[in-house]
């Protein structure tokens, strides 16, 4: 499994530029890759547990695309956390005063809340596993570059 050296895109062996950013692959990509990985695999974990984001986005080599984008997975994912907390916390409320809704509001709420953790589990997964997969629905944002 190969990866390009300027995004972090996986890429079939033997192409000779990326798919997703145009870049001329090197021979060495791969190596270069699996190395960044095998050093900023605890880095990219601790991008997806809450204000732990910080640990990489501050102490990860800033070369480090793998760590890059972990981080910037995690951060989008911290920003959409504590937006869907207060709008499932605002429905759950919402619900219990106005107990006809109440039946449809706080269920929706209380989904609302779970979504950051299945989000965090499948990047914690990705880090774990080496991969640079995005999230479901938020992982196509970028903040970090």
């Amino acid at each position: 499994m190969a990866y390009c050296t300027n995004c972090g895109k996986e890429f079939k062996s033997g192409e000779h530029f990326c798919t997703a950013c145009g870049a001329k692959m090197a021979e060495t990509a791969e190596k270069t890759y699996e190395k960044d990985v095998a050093e900023n695999k605890v880095f990219a974990i601790f991008a997806y547990i809450g204000i732990l984001v910080l640990i990489p986005i501050l102490a990860a080599p800033k070369d480090s695309k793998f760590a890059r984008f972990h981080a910037n997975q995690g951060l989008v994912l911290l920003i959409i956390e504590v937006i869907l907390s207060a709008v499932g916390a605002f429905l759950e409320l919402l619900g219990g005063v106005l107990w006809i809704l109440g039946v449809v509001l706080i269920p929706a709420g209380v989904v609302l809340q779970a979504l950051p953790v299945i989000w965090m589990i499948i990047g914690i997964v990705n880090a774990a596993r080496g991969e640079t997969k995005e999230l479901p629905i938020i992982g196509q944002y970028t903040i970090l570059k």
